[in-house]
């Protein structure tokens, strides 16, 4: 499998939106990153998001940058920001080339289980940031990490 892990754009905060929506500097992120992606050419069967408004706003934007049908992007309580790895990992299980927008420290943890799951690792994860891990039967493997500022150079 193929596994691209973005953590959603910057969000207002909850005592201006109660939904917490993605703000304006949030959006330019995830499309500035989302171009970044395009450009290195990425590729994905499907767009895994949170319900939570800012997870979907950030897959909407991503599908709106690669022209990826709508209809293709799945909401799941299975990436919400507590959610274990083990749970997010069973859900995408199915699918060969996965894109997942979520929260930490959801993300994290998934990276971490990945590479290392008898410990926890550290890694900064940015809002707009990409990681891409490829998961294979008998390893996993990071193949980069990259943060908004490096893909916005892209």
């Amino acid at each position: 499998m193929n596994l691209y892990l973005m953590q959603h754009g910057i969000a207002n905060p909850k005592e201006i939106d109660i939904e917490e929506s993605l703000s304006d500097k949030g959006k330019d992120i995830i499309k500035s990153s989302a171009k970044g992606l395009k450009k290195i050419n990425i590729s994905f069967d499907v767009i895994i998001c949170s319900p939570k408004k800012r997870s979907y706003e950030t897959a909407m934007i991503v599908a709106d940058i690669f022209k990826f049908p709508e209809n293709k992007i799945i909401e799941t309580e299975k990436v919400k920001p507590l959610s274990p790895a083990e749970e997010s990992l069973d859900f995408i299980s199915e699918y060969e080339r996965v894109f997942l927008v979520g929260h930490l420290p959801s993300i994290k943890e998934i990276i971490s289980y990945l590479l290392y799951p008898t410990a926890s690792i550290e890694i900064d994860i940015q809002n707009g940031g990409c990681t891409k891990l490829d998961i294979e039967k008998d390893k996993n493997i990071l193949k980069w990490h990259l943060t908004p500022n490096i893909l916005k150079l892209i």
